[in-house]
């Protein structure tokens, strides 16, 4: 467990410097540095509590689908909780702000299906 949180933690990085040096080296400015960090913090957080969940679930023997189905649908109740704040603004920058925090967010949905299968092996 503690090998996949620095694994997951080693990723963010990498995710999170190849983000801000390509919004500075395409010049892109409706999306802030600060913000693009809190993104990533957030679906990192969000991941190492699914792990967290998910792994103490598995100890209590519940070996159903509907464990993956259920944390599943929880980050996704947080995210649009997380998201609420711009997306009642209304503004041109919000959809990209929407669309890059879900486009990272699937990539860590990916990560965590990538782990999970590892782990079943």
């Amino acid at each position: 467990m503690i090998k996949k949180i620095f694994l997951l933690v080693f990723v963010f990085g990498l995710l999170l410097i190849s983000d801000i040096l390509l919004f500075d080296y395409l010049g892109l400015d409706f999306i802030n540095t600060r913000n693009l960090f809190w993104i990533h913090f957030f679906l990192l957080s969000l991941t190492l509590l699914f792990f967290l969940m998910y792994n103490f679930l598995q100890k209590r023997k519940t070996k159903s689908p509907f464990t993956y189905l259920s944390l599943s649908f929880i980050k996704m109740i947080f995210s649009l909780f997380f998201l609420y704040p711009v997306i009642s603004t209304n503004s041109a920058s919000a959809v990209y702000y929407i669309f890059h925090f879900f486009i990272f967010y699937f990539i860590y949905l990916f990560i965590e299906i990538f782990f999970l299968i590892k782990d079943s092996r």
